[in-house]
């Protein structure tokens, strides 16, 4: 059982009860620190780890930053708990891609800050995935988005998708943060932002930017410290269903049904949309680049030597 320190463990009814009335909107970047969690951060503590800490954008430790930490840190722990569950799952494979690719390898945080860690996630806006990608964007960026197949939901092709967009914002910007809020509000709002401020500084541009993307670097900055930090806080991943971090996925690119896949397989249908979750129509298309395909490990041999079976003679 994690232990919860003293100082937290004697503010916990009041953080109870403040939550309920605080201003909150995590998602879209909108949050008030409510009164009370002060005593709760180790302010002194934070502010020099913040600052040490590897980071491709300036690291400071403002109100803001302060703010979405209180979420993370304390009335919110059990949702950070979870999220860096799902973590140990897809952190990984992102580590693998920004390798690839040559980048900072803490922008793996992003999708912390872009949908909780969560490949499901759709925003009211449209944006979908680990990365929040909208259709437009992703179709841009060469994912299948269509009613059969949403390639943003798949963990390796938005992740992929989203490492080479990152790189690009970087190259025509010139500055993570300017890459990130462009991420964030697009490249074409970031532009106005630039003309309106005269100025290619990113404290120059930041009041002309949507209140949104103000806070972006700061819910950055904070996640960022708790993937990096969170065993300061006595807070560990609660770790999700083992078939999610014991799976592998490799490229397919013969049309194939999940539910041909699940009678090769004798892997139940709930596991493999949970696996696949762009397969939007339980349906693997054919496709000549290859669709990624993830099973329990154990469950590839089968799949394999069915697809490869020979087919009885007449």
């Amino acid at each position: 059982m994690r232990r919860i320190p003293f100082t937290l463990a004697t503010a916990w009814l009041g953080i109870l009860q403040v939550q309920a009335v605080a201003e909150t909107n995590f998602a879209r970047g909108n949050f008030i620190l409510p009164s009370g969690t002060d005593d709760l951060l180790d302010e002194a503590g934070i502010k020099l780890r913040v600052e040490m800490m590897c980071s491709p954008v300036a690291t400071i430790f403002d109100e803001d930053v302060k703010a979405y930490l209180a979420r993370y840190l304390t009335y919110g722990i059990h949702e950070t708990e979870a999220m860096l569950g799902r973590g140990v799952v897809y952190l990984p494979m992102m580590e693998h891609y920004l390798d690839m690719n040559g980048l900072p390898q803490q922008l793996k945080y992003l999708p912390m800050v872009e949908s909780g860690m969560l490949p499901f996630a759709v925003s009211s806006h449209g944006a979908a995935g680990l990365w929040q990608i909208m259709p437009q964007t992703g179709r841009a960026l060469g994912l299948v988005v269509n009613s059969r197949l949403d390639e943003r939901k798949d963990p390796n092709r938005s992740t992929e998708a989203a490492v080479k967009y990152l790189k690009r914002l970087h190259k025509r910007f010139g500055s993570w943060e300017l890459a990130l809020v462009a991420y964030n509000c697009g490249p074409g709002r970031l532009n106005r932002a630039i003309q309106q401020a005269g100025s290619s500084r990113y404290k120059k541009i930041k009041p002309f930017l949507p209140k949104e993307t103000q806070r972006y670097l700061a819910r950055y900055l904070a996640a960022t410290y708790v993937g990096t930090y969170s065993q300061y806080h006595n807070i560990a991943p609660a770790l999700p269903d083992p078939v999610l971090y014991s799976a592998m996925s490799a490229r397919v690119y013969a049309a194939i049904s999940l539910k041909k896949i699940s009678l090769m397989t004798g892997i139940d249908m709930p596991i493999l949309r949970r696996l696949n979750p762009g397969c939007i129509s339980d349906y693997v298309p054919a496709h000549k680049k290859g669709i990624f395909l993830t099973l329990p490990k154990d469950a590839w041999v089968y799949y394999l030597d069915a697809i490869h079976k020979p087919v009885a003679g007449p």
